[in-house]
C-alpha cells in the first residue's frame, strides 16, 4: 500500500511538471506572434548629471526590465500598452520608482535622475525572498544584503569571509579552508546555499560545519542575499535556519555595436597570508554577452593576534574558472548558460593535525557547476514570466587521514553527481495578486570509496558513504502575494517528497521515501510609506540525506556508524518584524521563535559489540530531540551628511535542548559590529568597523567534548578594523588594516583563530 501511494504522488507530480512545461512552450509560441511596445532611456547621477551604468530596471508586474550600458542607456522590450510601476536601482542612489504610461507607441527618450546616497540598507531590490525580484523593504522576510559595492570595498579573502559581520550571520571557521555560516543557531545541513537559484546542498551535506561556501569564487560573485528563517516553501529541504544565495555576476548587453572589456585583478596579505590573481574578460553584443575568468590564490598560514603566532599548517592553494553566456531570443526571451569550477588542494584540518593527527587534508576539493536557464515573458496575465532551469553539479572530494603512531595512511573519495531541474510561473492576475508556482526535481548519486594503506600494501574498503546510494527529490510549490489596502498578505505551501537507496552489504540496505508538506503565511501592515510591521508564522522542513543515514568514519569527537531509520527533522517559525526607511534613516527590527522537532543528532551507540573504535568513541545518529531557538536581530544605518553614514547590528540566539535538558550546540553568542563610512566626490572612501561578540559559556555536552571549543567556553573579543580606497576611471584600490589592536580571538566553535594585526591590500585594473 506504501509503494502503491508513492507511486501515485510521482505520478501525479510528473503530470503536473508536463502540463506546465507544455504551457511554457505553446505561451513562448503565442507570444512571439504578437506585437509589444519597448520603453527606451537614459539614466543619469541627479547631482553630477552623468550617466550611470549598471542600473537596474525592473517593470513591477510585467516580468521584464533591463540594466543600463555604459553611457547610461536602457531598452525594455516585450510591453503591451497599459500603465506600469517602473523602478530604477543601483548601489549608492536612493531607489527610484514612477508610474508610465505605455501607448501604441511606445515610450521613447525616457530620463531618470537618480540622488545618491550612503544608506544602502532596505534599498535594494532582491530576488530571494519571493523567487522573483522585488524590493527587499516591502518583503516581509529579514533580509541580509551584501551588494557588489560592498564586496568591491571589502574585497574579502574568500566568499564565506564575505559574510562576517553581516546582520543575523555568525561564521564559524573548522578550518582556513572552511568557513560555515550560522542562520538563527543553525548550519550546515539545516541551512540551505544556493549559487544563481541552484542547490549548492547535495545528499552528503553534513550535520554541522562544512566548507562548501568556500568553494565558490569570491571574485565571481555580484551579490550574496541571506533569508533569515525558514525558506523551506519555496526552496525545500534544508532551508530551516535559512536560504544564502550567491549571485554571480551576469554579463550585459549593449544598446549599439560590440564592446569588449575586462579587468585584472591582484590581492596581497601580509605575512604570506593571501597571493590572489584573477584576469577577467567581458564581451557585449546587442544580441549576445558574455563573460569569462580564472582565479588562482596562494594563501599561506594564518598569523593569528596576540601571542598566539602562525597557526601550521593551515595555507593551502586553489583555482578557479568561470564562464558565463547570454543570448537574447525573439520576443524578449532570453537564454543562460553558465560553468563554473573550482579546484582546492592541501587543505588542512588544523584542529586535528594538533591533536593526534600527522595528516588531515582535504586533497583535492572539487565543485563543478554547470546550468541554462531560459526565461519566457508573456503579456498573459496567468503565465507572466516563466523559467526553465535545468543543472549539473559535481561535489568531488578527498580526505587524506594518518594518525600519530601508525603506518596506516586513509584515503577517502566521495563523488556526488547531482542533476536539477525547475519550472518555475510567475503570474500577476491583477494589480493586487501575484504569485509564483513550480515545480523542481533533483537526484544525486554518490560515489564512494576508501584506501586503506600500510607498509605498501592497499586495501579498498567501504566508503565513507554506501558507494551507488542515490537520492531524489521532488516537488511542486506555490507562494501568493495579495494587497488589501494598508495590509500584504503573503502565503504559501509545498508538497516534497523524497526517495533514497543504498545497498549497504555492512550495515543493511537503505530505502525509504520521505515527504513533507509545509506552508508558511505573513501579513504586513504599510503604516505609511516608510515603514512596514510584520507578523508572520512558517513551517519547514530537512530529510535526512545520504550522510545522516549511510555514513561510516570519524568526526571530530569520535566515529559515526550508520542508522537507516531516521525521519524528516521539523521545524514551526513564529516572527515579529519592523523595517523602516526614511531619507537619513533606515533599519529593521526581528524577533522571531523556531521549535524544532524529530532534531537528528549523535547518541552514544555500538558497533559489533563495541562501543569504542581504534580508541573513538562509537556514536550514531538518532531523531531524538525536541528543541528551540529564539533570538532578536536589529540593524541600522544612519546618513549624517551626504558623504557621512554610520550604521550597526547586533545579532542574540537562545537556544535550549529541550529533550536533554541543556544548551543547544554551537549557538553564537551575542554579536554585532558598528561602523563609520566616509565617501568624497574625487572618489577616495574610507570606513571603520569595530565588531564584537561576547562571551559564550552555555555548552551542550557535544561542545564539552568539542576540542574547537575551549574548556569553559570561548572567551569575548573585540576587533577593530580599517578600510580605505580610492577609484579613478579604470583603476580601484582597496587598503585595509586587520585588528588593528592585534586582539587573540576564536569565532565561537571554530577549529582556527582570527588573524592578528594585518596590511591587505586589493587592486582591481579594468580595460
Amino acid at each position: 500500500m506504501e509503494t502503491l501511494g508513492e507511486g501515485l504522488k510521482g505520478q501525479i507530480i510528473k503530470r503536473l511538471m508536463i502540463r506546465i512545461t507544455s504551457l511554457f512552450f505553446i505561451s513562448l509560441l503565442s507570444f512571439i506572434c504578437l506585437p509589444a511596445q519597448q520603453i527606451t532611456g537614459t539614466v543619469y547621477d541627479a547631482k553630477f548629471d552623468r550617466p550611470l551604468e549598471k542600473v537596474n530596471l525592473v517593470v513591477e508586474g510585467a516580468g521584464v526590465g533591463a540594466v543600463s550600458d555604459k553611457d547610461g542607456g536602457f531598452r525594455i522590450l516585450g510591453l503591451s500598452v497599459g500603465k506600469y510601476l517602473l523602478k530604477a536601482t543601483l548601489v549608492g542612489y536612493l531607489a527610484w520608482e514612477k508610474e508610465i504610461e505605455i501607448s501604441g507607441n511606445g515610450v521613447e527618450g525616457f530620463l531618470i535622475y537618480l540622488q545618491p546616497t550612503n544608506i544602502t540598507l532596505n534599498n535594494d531590490f532582491v530576488i530571494t525572498a519571493r523567487r522573483i525580484e522585488t524590493s527587499g523593504f516591502t518583503s516581509p522576510e529579514p533580509i541580509t544584503v551584501v551588494n557588489s559595492l560592498q564586496l568591491e570595498q571589502e574585497a574579502p579573502r574568500s566568499t564565506p569571509e564575505a559574510l562576517i559581520g553581516a546582520t543575523g550571520v555568525f561564521l564559524q571557521k573548522t578550518n582556513h579552508g572552511g568557513g560555515s555560516p550560522f542562520i538563527r543557531g543553525l548550519t550546515g545541513n539545516q541551512n540551505l546555499l544556493m549559487i544563481d537559484g541552484v542547490r549548492l546542498n547535495n545528499a552528503t551535506f553534513r550535520y554541522g560545519p562544512n566548507q562548501y561556501l568556500n568553494t565558490i569564487d569570491q571574485l565571481i560573485v555580484d551579490k550574496l542575499e541571506v533569508v533569515r528563517g525558514a525558506g523551506s516553501v519555496l526552496y525545500g529541504s534544508d532551508a530551516m535556519g535559512g536560504v544564502i544565495n550567491v549571485l554571480t555576476h551576469i554579463p550585459e548587453f549593449s544598446n549599439s555595436g560590440l564592446d569588449v572589456g575586462g579587468n585584472i585583478f591582484a590581492g596581497w596579505m601580509s605575512g604570506d597570508m593571501e597571493k590572489t590573481g584573477r584576469a577577467e574578460v567581458n564581451l557585449s553584443g546587442e544580441q549576445i554577452a558574455f563573460s569569462g575568468g580564472f582565479t588562482y590564490k596562494d594563501f599561506g598560514d594564518i598569523v593569528a593576534g596576540g601571542d598566539i603566532g602562525k597557526l601550521t599548517p593551515t595555507g593551502y592553494t586553489g583555482y578557479s574558472g568561470d564562464a558565463k553566456l547570454r543570448v537574447k531570443l525573439p520576443a524578449n526571451n532570453e537564454l543562460i548558460i553558465a560553468w563554473q569550477y573550482d579546484k582546492q588542494e592541501g587543505v588542512p584540518r588544523y584542529d586535528k593535525i594538533i591533536n593526534g593527527y600527522t595528516k588531515y587534508h582535504f586533497n583535492p576539493q572539487i565543485r563543478q557547476l554547470a546550468y541554462a536557464r531560459l526565461k519566457a515573458t508573456h503579456r498573459n496575465k496567468w503565465f507572466k514570466q516563466v523559467i526553465l532551469t535545468g543543472s549539473y553539479k559535481q561535489s568531488d572530494e578527498t580526505r587524506i587521514k594518518q594518525k600519530e603512531g601508525s603506518a596506516k595512511i586513509l584515503n577517502e573519495t566521495d563523488l556526488v553527481n547531482t542533476f536539477g531541474g525547475t519550472v518555475e510561473v510567475n503570474s500577476f492576475p491583477s494589480e493586487t495578486w501575484h504569485f509564483t508556482s513550480g515545480v523542481e526535481y533533483y537526484f544525486d548519486k554518490v560515489s564512494s570509496e576508501t584506501i586503506e594503506t600500510e607498509d605498501g600494501n592497499s586495501i579498498n574498503k567501504r566508503g565513507y558513504y554506501p558507494d551507488g546510494a542515490t537520492s531524489s527529490s521532488i516537488a511542486i510549490f506555490t507562494s501568493h502575494t495579495i494587497d488589501v489596502n494598508s495590509f500584504s498578505f503573503i502565503l504559501g505551501g509545498r508538497f516534497n517528497a523524497h526517495k533514497i537507496k543504498a545497498e549497504d552489504n555492512a550495515f543493511g540496505n537503505v530505502d525509504v521515501g520521505p515527504s513533507a508538506v509545509v506552508g508558511s503565511f505573513s501579513a504586513m501592515y504599510h503604516l505609511d510609506d516608510h515603514l512596514n510591521l510584520i507578523a508572520s508564522v512558517y513551517s519547514a522542513f530537512r530529510s535526512p540525506n545520504i550522510n545522516d543515514l549511510g555514513s561510516f568514519g570519524t568526526f571530530n569527537y569520535g566515529i559515526e556508524v550508520p542508522n537507516p531509520y531516521l525521519r524528516p527533522e521539523k521545524s514551526l517559525n513564529y516572527e515579529l518584524g519592523l523595517k523602516a526607511k526614511f531619507e537619513r534613516l533606515s533599519g529593521s527590527f526581528f524577533l522571531y521563535r523556531n521549535q524544532l522537532d524529530d532534531l537528528i543528532d549523535r547518541v552514544e551507540a555500538q558497533y559489533n559489540g563495541l562501543d569504542s573504535i581504534d580508541g573513538e568513541k562509537v556514536y550514531k545518529k538518532e531523531n531524538f530531540a525536541r528543541a528551540y531557538i529564539q533570538g532578536l536581530e536589529a540593524e541600522v544605518h544612519y546618513k549624517f551628511v551626504s558623504r557621512l553614514s554610520a550604521y550597526g547590528n547586533i545579532t542574540y540566539t537562545y537556544g535550549q535542548n529541550e529533550t536533554g535538558d541543556e544548551p543547544m550546540r554551537r549557538i553564537p553568542p551575542l554579536n554585532g559590529k558598528i561602523g563609520l563610512y566616509y565617501k568624497c566626490k574625487s572618489g577616495f572612501w574610507g570606513r571603520i568597523e569595530f565588531l564584537s561578540a561576547g562571551e559564550q559559556d552555555r555548552l551542550s555536552s557535544g561542545d564539552q567534548s568539542d576540542s574547537r571549543i575551549h574548556d569553559g567556553g570561548t572567551p569575548g573579543w573585540h576587533v577593530l578594523n580599517l578600510r580605505a580606497g580610492y577609484n579613478w576611471k579604470w583603476i580601484e584600490i582597496t587598503a585595509g588594516l586587520n585588528n588593528i589592536f592585534d586582539e587573540a580571538y576564536r569565532m565561537h566553535g571554530s577549529g582556527v583563530d582570527g588573524y592578528g594585526r594585518s596590511f591587505r591590500l586589493a587592486v582591481r585594473v579594468g580595460f
